[in-house]
């Protein structure tokens, strides 16, 4: 089992958070599975230990950060494609479980948008990455939110420079 109780992680949905307890639980009759009890904001969220592909990882460092940016100034993915493909592509993307993947996420959403608006699920799953991005930047920068709200969207700008200069 990678974490410990009292570890910080991120979950790339729901955000950060603290394991505070190990333990089975039973949520389906009869089967029995062991999970990580994650503290965030005000709620709590049951991972299955045996899970990985749900992407629950540690933070990042304050050295991947400056990688971190590098990936929101560079040119989107593909983005021609259906809009339900594209939603479950990036949803598989997200569950690779590195800040690496949230950033392409929020890059490639965000340049999406400036073709033409993001409404519905998409508009709210670029919410979702940007906001779970945010508060993790913000925490291992140890800046206020807004400060790393502002970071991420002057690198966002400055990619979107890079594709119209």
């Amino acid at each position: 089992m990678p974490f410990k109780i009292g570890d910080q992680v991120v979950h790339p949905r729901h955000g950060v958070g603290t394991i505070t307890n190990l333990g089975n639980r039973q949520f389906e009759p009869g089967m029995s599975r062991a999970y990580y009890e994650v503290t965030i904001g005000n709620g709590t969220l049951w991972v299955p230990v045996d899970e990985p592909s749900l992407g629950l990882r540690q933070l990042t460092t304050r050295g991947e950060l400056k990688r971190c940016g590098l990936i929101l100034e560079s040119p989107p993915s593909q983005l021609d494609i259906a809009p339900r493909e594209l939603r479950e592509h990036l949803t598989q993307h997200l569950r690779d479980g590195s800040i690496q993947a949230q950033c392409e996420v929020v890059r490639d959403l965000t340049a999406l948008g400036w073709r033409r608006p993001l409404q519905g699920s998409m508009a709210e799953f670029r919410r979702m990455a940007l906001s779970v991005l945010c508060e993790e930047w913000a925490l291992v920068a140890e800046i206020p939110l807004q400060n790393a709200v502002d970071e991420i969207q002057a690198h966002l700008e400055r990619g979107r420079q890079g594709l119209h200069g």
